[in-house]
């Protein structure tokens, strides 16, 4: 069975992304007040209509991802603007001043405590290549703008220690960040192979029933045909016997056609394995499950079938909603497999999602494509989202 691809924001990455998001954003309220009354006392020394509107793009920035993080979908891009904005914000300030302030060292712009949340904004959403190279450039850029006379004329020795405390303070915050990631990020990479040891262990199960089918099928047919050929005492005997004979033999060369098949998997295994693999990111999960068939699927198709599962839960955690409840309905009837997994969420545009957004497209889609299955994804904004999985024997 192939290995289960990984999305590019799993679960675990998700949720501590997420979580770092909402601090972020929570930190940025009051960044924004502090920022703000820094803004209004400096009023006076600037252009004020510019210096309102440099404000209001940084504030809409700040918005755009506070939003995001805790009522949208979290989405990193208003972070990286937000990043970049704040990194642009020392070089509208000779734009901004009119009036150059205090030269004793005690002034600093309002942009000092202004771009506090960009810092931590790049860290977040940048690779660590492009965030070193943030820091280093918007700390020396920013120490530059603090020597001159508009912007305090501080000492060399203040712009050491100003500079060794941003990259300190933000620094510190943005390396406990990176390693909670890293640790999402492992945790991610253990579930999914837990996953894949359900599914194989799916398998065994199944080759299990398989042998004792087959052992059941020796002692039924075979030991019944040699018994009665055995105790043939006329002719009649003798012919029942012959056939009995026959039709072990049929059922024989049956058996080993199917045993040739040893990678595939029963319904009922199919389907433990299914709702192990899911019970194991949502515990929460509820699930019915009905085999009225006995039907086998190839691995390729089990495998199909277990990681859109798995893909369509996954995005039902990361986007329907701390609150959602979650169903999962597995069922077999007459060769046909249909698993559907429903929420009660805060639900979506199905022909309105990102262009990264490929989840749908690639993992739910795309695998039940692959296999000949077919997938249907029912949702509405506030009226939750139902995806439903569909394979059928050729």
């Amino acid at each position: 069975m192939g290995e289960i691809s990984k999305p590019s924001s799993t679960l675990a990455t998700a949720r501590v992304d997420r979580l770092i998001g909402r601090a972020l954003s929570a930190g940025a309220v009051l960044f924004s007040l502090e920022g703000f009354a820094n803004f209004y006392a400096q009023l006076p020394l600037l252009n004020q209509s510019l210096a309102w509107s440099v404000m209001g793009v940084l504030w809409a920035t700040t918005l755009s991802y506070v939003v995001t993080f805790w009522f949208g979908s979290a989405n990193y891009l208003y972070l990286r603007i937000h990043a970049i904005y704040a990194a642009l914000l020392p070089l509208f300030w000779p734009l901004i001043v009119q009036t150059n302030p205090s030269t004793d060292g005690s002034f600093y712009p309002f942009m000092w405590w202004a771009m506090s949340t960009g810092w931590l904004a790049a860290a977040l959403s940048f690779r660590l290549r492009w965030v070193i190279a943030y820091f280093v450039v918007v700390n020396l850029v920013t120490q530059y703008l603090f020597s001159t006379a508009i912007g305090g004329s501080h000492s060399i020795g203040t712009l050491v220690l100003d500079g060794l405390y941003t990259i300190l303070t933000n620094g510190s915050v943005a390396v406990i960040a990176l390693m909670l990631r890293h640790a999402a990020r492992q945790s991610d990479i253990a579930n999914s192979q837990r996953t894949e040891a359900a599914i194989l262990e799916a398998q065994v199960e199944a080759q299990a029933k398989e042998r004792a089918r087959l052992d059941a099928l020796v002692h039924d047919s075979v030991l019944t045909a040699l018994i009665s050929a055995g105790g043939a005492n006329s002719a009649e005997e003798t012919k029942a016997s012959a056939e009995l004979a026959t039709l072990a033999i049929e059922r024989l060369q049956n058996a080993e056609d199917t045993a040739d098949r040893a990678a595939d998997v029963l319904c009922s295994a199919l389907f433990d394995s299914v709702i192990s693999a899911v019970q194991r990111i949502d515990p929460a999960i509820e699930f019915k499950k009905t085999c009225l068939t006995s039907v086998t699927v190839s691995g390729e198709v089990a495998s199909a079938l277990t990681e859109a599962t798995i893909q369509a839960v996954h995005n039902s955690l990361l986007h329907a909603g701390a609150k959602a409840r979650r169903e999962l309905h597995l069922k077999s009837t007459n060769g046909n497999l249909k698993i559907v997994v429903v929420d009660d969420g805060l639900g979506f545009r199905p022909n309105r999602l990102p262009r990264g957004r490929l989840g749908i497209k690639l993992s739910i889609h795309g695998r039940m494509e692959n296999v000949g299955g077919k997938a249907h994804i029912a949702s509405a904004p506030r009226k939750g989202t139902t995806v439903v999985l569909e394979w059928s024997q050729a």
